[in-house]
């Protein structure tokens, strides 16, 4: 399937692929239903400096819904495919499970274009002097805390293992949790 291109997509590849990060994300996923998508895009307009609103949350929130909708089902499917709880045929499995994750990624993708654009970039907050640490943080914590998710220690945690997976700064990623703590 050819798709066009996508900086936020070219993003999360990258990302993805670092240390840690796909299962930071799928923690977060499996532990407190957040969706890998808006974590991602979190991460990648706070990477670029921008600051998003419980507005914009929705916003985003709204554009993803009809996918995870297609997601969910792929998701759960392929699970129960390897773990061999559907009956069929042996030889069919591999095969099947490859489809079906297939149909998982090209969903994803089109999911993550949905939110590219939701927004208009310009028009986001930019931060002001700071890090991209403390904007990704920031749009994770406003995602965390509109879907219903408690500031809780052990989310905390988790945003802080993902960020220092992320950029590799345990340092700055605890003086922008404690700053945030604070705030």
């Amino acid at each position: 399937m050819e798709f066009p291109t996508s900086e936020f997509w070219n993003y999360s590849n990258q990302i993805w692929s670092l240390p840690e990060v796909e299962n930071n994300c799928l923690e977060l996923q499996n532990q407190h239903d957040l969706n890998v998508n808006l974590l991602l895009y979190c991460c990648w307009l706070g990477d670029k400096q921008l600051r998003l609103d419980n507005e914009q949350i929705k916003t985003l929130i709204s554009a993803a819904e009809p996918w995870e909708t297609v997601i969910k089902p792929l998701r759960c499917s392929r699970n129960m495919m390897k773990q061999h709880l559907i009956a069929m045929p042996a030889d069919l499995i591999d095969q099947t499970i490859k489809n079906i994750s297939e149909m998982e990624l090209n969903a994803e993708r089109m999911e993550q274009m949905s939110l590219e654009k939701a927004l208009n970039l310009v028009q986001l907050t930019t931060s002001d002097g700071e890090s991209i640490i403390e904007c990704s943080l920031h749009n994770l914590k406003c995602y965390v805390e509109y879907m219903g998710e408690q500031s809780a220690e052990s989310i905390d945690s988790q945003l802080g293992q993902l960020l220092n997976n992320l950029y590799q700064d345990e340092e700055a990623v605890q003086i922008a949790l404690m700053s945030c703590m604070a705030n």
